[in-house]
């Protein structure tokens, strides 16, 4: 299928509304470019990964992040980001239906572009929390305020807080030598890092989303200690269930129109992850790329250039490991397994010139669809390692060699 870098989403979603469910493996090409196969297909649910995180679409909680699009045009792009895996923004009572429509519309086509890259053995790049999983193997009845952790830590964190004063309440209701007065003073003096509930201006709203209701009228009922219970029973009820109840039925029934959501019900939620966005950064030791790729074509492991390859891997943070991966693979993550899952192996080959010219003029370069780097034998370490990094910044979202 091709399709145009310039409406990556809109096309995407036509995509899989048309070929999600067919049982040939999608392939896709870019308009204005000659190649084709693997690179650019598994480039393509790398991209629309990153797509669907954009903040204007309004998908996901977290913090805004700015990150500069390809090339230096124009201005950033902004997407969103949560440091424990992204989970979806709750409807409220009052949410536009229209608005409904089209969010639950986003899940739908993500569901599909999940089950498509199950059946077809890709990776996505999308850094979904530890819930969503749970969502989507239908456990949502297992969720609890445990799991806000891996929503909203700071959320989390005061929950706990507060979860401490009900304890405190309850064993004074329970201590059957108080009187009446002498509870009631009791109860109003518990309080949080020295702030009683009343004086913490709680109200029965969701905290982060000032225009969500906990219930009718919540807006103008202030949390105190008599109704604090309540509270957090609802805080977690709307954070966790009924306000995203709708996107993962939505998303669920995208997956099911593509690939039998049974069929992962031997999974725990934990291990999807690795499932659908292979592993996860780690450190590229010399010994495992040594054991795991394949130096060919004028180079063996003795060969100077690739000792200085491992070594400059070996020293990749993790920014830079995506990169190269982006740029060697087309997705900038590893298979569940690293470098000895890659299919094909990693083949380094020897980058060949005219007599008259100089190796260290030159970039590397890529068949994406074999994993195959084309690499000049450089005269240093250095001059290498600023090579392969212009070379993985510059050389992404382009195929022009077949």
């Amino acid at each position: 299928r091709t399709i145009n870098r310039d409406e990556l989403l809109k096309q995407a979603e036509s995509v899989m509304q048309d070929l999600g469910s067919s049982r040939a493996m999608l392939e896709i090409q870019y308009e204005n470019e000659v190649g084709t196969g693997l690179g650019p297909t598994l480039e393509f649910y790398a991209l629309v990964s990153q797509e669907l995180q954009r903040a204007d679409l309004g998908l996901w909680r977290g913090e805004e992040v700015t990150l500069a699009n390809p090339k230096g045009s124009q201005e950033g792009t902004k997407y969103m980001f949560s440091s424990r895996g992204l989970f979806a923004v709750p409807f409220g009572r009052t949410t536009k239906p229209a608005h409904i429509a089209k969010i639950k519309m986003k899940f739908r086509f993500l569901g599909k572009l999940m089950a498509k890259a199950i059946m077809d053995f890709r990776l996505l790049d999308l850094p979904l929390g530890l819930p969503f999983y749970k969502w989507m193997l239908r456990h949502e009845m297992s969720i609890s305020s445990h799991d806000l952790v891996n929503i909203d830590p700071s959320v989390a964190k005061s929950i706990q807080h507060l979860e401490d004063i009900i304890r405190q309440k309850k064993r004074l209701e329970q201590d059957r030598s108080q009187t009446r007065e002498t509870l009631q003073q009791a109860l109003e003096s518990l309080n949080m890092n020295g702030c009683s509930v009343e004086d913490l201006g709680l109200d029965f709203t969701l905290p982060g989303f000032p225009n969500i209701e906990l219930k009718k009228g919540g807006k103008d009922v202030p949390v105190t200690i008599y109704n604090l219970e309540e509270y957090l029973r609802l805080v977690v009820y709307w954070t966790l269930n009924e306000g995203v109840s709708r996107q993962f039925e939505s998303f669920r029934e995208g997956f099911e129109s593509v690939f039998p959501l049974h069929h992962l019900q031997y999974f725990y939620p934990e291990e999807l992850d690795q499932l659908l966005c292979g592993s996860k950064s780690e450190t590229w030791d010399v010994k495992t790329l040594m054991e795991c790729c394949r130096p060919d074509h004028g180079y063996t492991h003795d060969s100077r250039a690739v000792r200085f390859l491992f070594e400059v891997l070996s020293s990749f943070d993790a920014e830079q490991q995506r990169l190269f991966l982006q740029f060697v693979t087309g997705s900038p993550r590893l298979p569940v397994g690293g470098f000895r899952s890659l299919n094909p192996p990693l083949t380094i080959v020897r980058k060949t010139f005219e007599s008259t010219e100089n190796p260290d003029d030159f970039l590397p370069s890529v068949m994406t669809c074999v994993n195959y780097l084309k690499l000049p034998d450089y005269s240093s370490i250095e001059i290498m390692r600023e090579k392969l990094l212009i070379a993985a910044r510059e050389g992404q979202q382009s195929f022009h060699l077949s």
